[in-house]
């Protein structure tokens, strides 16, 4: 069934809504951090653990949600992610103690990335014209640009007049509307039952990568516990190095490294890895170190981080448009035919 421009319009400002609430939700906690840890008594292993679980976990299953997506439909898997999102959400505003609040995290990263490919998805299915497919796809790469940037503001906007939970129940007004208005106006579901979803596979990237995060956090301890040590290590080459080794052997891997041996795309990967991980944990550390040594408000502390985000909005903007037609947004066979065809 084709969409009205209205209704394709309407529906990429519902998934936008989606997508901002995901790349908002992985900043917001950086203003907040040092009065939730306060209020909750977090030692230092916990905070880490409240700031991690959501990425860890959105990178461990983003890979199978794509395919997952394919067999049991988009329209679905983007109401799923949108339910499971504002509950954890809730639960994790009225947290009584650390471990239910990381537990709450983890939870909200499942719905985020049962979300997240059903956005992109949901746009190509919905605009058959090849131009304002590519403007809403831009309109997508800079939105979650976008809700890296803000998290720290807001964050800090709602901490001058609010409680630490005000910060995960923000978004719950958001997925009401993005609910109601898929409903609405988003294309048919259309599952395809012939997907395989491979489980097993995002699950021996959840423990790699859940090794590896224990692995550096207790090297970064003075003394590092090694028997941590030792076991984050066992577990984080096991868990990857069985990850790589089934994605060699499947006929329907969740992720081609063949891709990875064309210079081009390899270098613009480590480059973008690169760059998030330094802006991360450079707003991080600093939202941190100004709040509690400098005595800056939140708000304060998010304004100064977002100087870095804005800095690299332009550069960010553009590589996504360098990624505007290409078909690896989707963890598919015939997403990752696409790349290497256009690659040669």
């Amino acid at each position: 069934m084709s969409l009205t421009k209205r209704q394709r319009w309407t529906l990429l400002a519902t998934v936008s809504i989606g997508l901002l609430l995901i790349t908002l939700d992985n900043s917001i906690l950086y203003t907040a951090l040092p009065l939730l840890t306060e209020e909750l008594g977090a030692n230092g292993s916990q905070t880490l653990w409240i700031i991690n679980a959501y990425p860890v976990v959105i990178v461990g299953l983003l890979l199978g949600a794509g395919t997952l997506g394919d067999r049991v439909g988009h329209r679905r898997m983007f109401l799923i992610g949108l339910v499971i999102f504002g509950v954890a959400s809730a639960a994790a505003a009225f947290s009584p103690s650390p471990a239910w609040l990381i537990a709450s995290r983890a939870v909200i990263a499942v719905g985020a990335a049962a979300m997240m490919p059903a956005t992109l998805a949901l746009i190509r299915l919905s605009f058959d014209v090849e131009r304002e497919r590519n403007f809403a796809i831009a309109v997508w790469g800079t939105v979650s640009v976008v809700g890296s940037a803000i998290g720290p503001i807001v964050g800090g906007l709602l901490l001058e007049h609010f409680w630490w939970g005000s910060v995960f129940l923000i978004g719950i007004p958001f997925v009401v509307i993005a609910l109601i208005a898929t409903v609405v106006v988003a294309p048919p579901n259309d599952p395809d039952p012939s997907k395989h979803w491979d489980a097993i596979s995002s699950l021996q990237a959840m423990v790699g990568l859940v090794g590896a995060v224990f692995l550096l956090k207790e090297l970064a301890n003075v003394p590092p516990n090694w028997t941590v040590v030792v076991l984050g290590a066992v577990a984080a080459g096991l868990g990857l190095t069985s990850f790589v080794r089934r994605q060699q052997r499947s006929n329907d891997p969740l992720l081609d490294f063949a891709i990875f041996r064309n210079r081009a795309f390899s270098a613009g990967v480590l480059a973008a890895a690169i760059s998030m991980f330094a802006v991360s944990g450079a707003q991080l550390m600093t939202t941190q170190r100004f709040q509690l040594v400098e005595d800056f408000t939140p708000l304060e502390a998010g304004l100064l981080v977002t100087v870095v985000a804005i800095g690299s909005l332009p550069t960010s903007l553009l590589g996504a448009c360098t990624w505007i037609g290409w078909d690896c947004c989707r963890s598919s066979p015939e997403g990752w035919r696409s790349v290497r065809s256009a690659l040669r």
